[in-house]
């Protein structure tokens, strides 16, 4: 059977999507309004990982930084990375210091389901339009997105807020000793003293 004779899938998106957005986790509205920006200064640089780019006032991730974002924001203080779960960025924009560990890019999602997020996955549209509705947020070299027929009909799974993130964020930061944590925290204010 040829390629064009396979069914439109559009017309099942919505309920796609519907289906998807309550098996994932979302950063908690008030933490990202609190937070107001990226939780750390990183982008990602797989070859260059765990160096520093001094000029920029950057450390370079491996896709580590934005995990932290996600949990320790919201009072989690695991480091290793959930069996079956993914985080996704809702704008691919790795070199982005704005957006890379900016957690109204980000979402922890199934496994799984993952690939519905990428590129043109169907669930990216509905979350790129809930990062700009919801909290504000968007990427700036991109325009404003337009909301997706049907978003009113999507419910949104949230992480529970914690009282003081930064405090969470700057504790972990403090306890732990490892080659990332002494990067950056001088980037980001803190004594690299124990």
């Amino acid at each position: 059977m040829p390629f064009a004779a396979l069914p439109d899938l559009s017309s099942i998106e919505t309920e796609l999507v519907a289906l998807v957005s309550q098996h994932c986790r979302l950063p908690n509205p008030n933490v990202v309004k609190r937070l107001g920006g990226p939780v750390f200064p990183t982008i990602r640089d797989q070859r260059k990982r765990l160096t520093l780019d001094h000029e920029n006032g950057l450390m370079l991730d491996d896709n580590v930084s934005p995990r932290w974002a996600l949990f320790w924001s919201h009072g989690y203080a695991q480091t290793h990375h959930p069996k079956g779960w993914t985080i996704a960025h809702v704008w691919a924009a790795p070199k982005d210091r704005d957006a890379y560990s900016n957690l109204a890019n980000l979402c922890l999602m199934p496994e799984a389901l993952g690939s519905l997020s990428d590129k043109l996955g169907p669930l990216g549209p509905y979350l790129k339009y809930h990062a700009y509705s919801v909290y504000g947020w968007h990427l700036k070299s991109e325009a404003v997105p337009e909301m997706p027929e049907g978003y009113e009909e999507i419910r949104w799974t949230y992480f529970e807020e914690i009282d003081d993130p930064l405090a969470f964020i700057h504790d972990r930061l403090k306890k732990l000793n490892n080659q990332r944590v002494k990067l950056l925290r001088p980037l980001m204010g803190l004594d690299d003293a124990q």
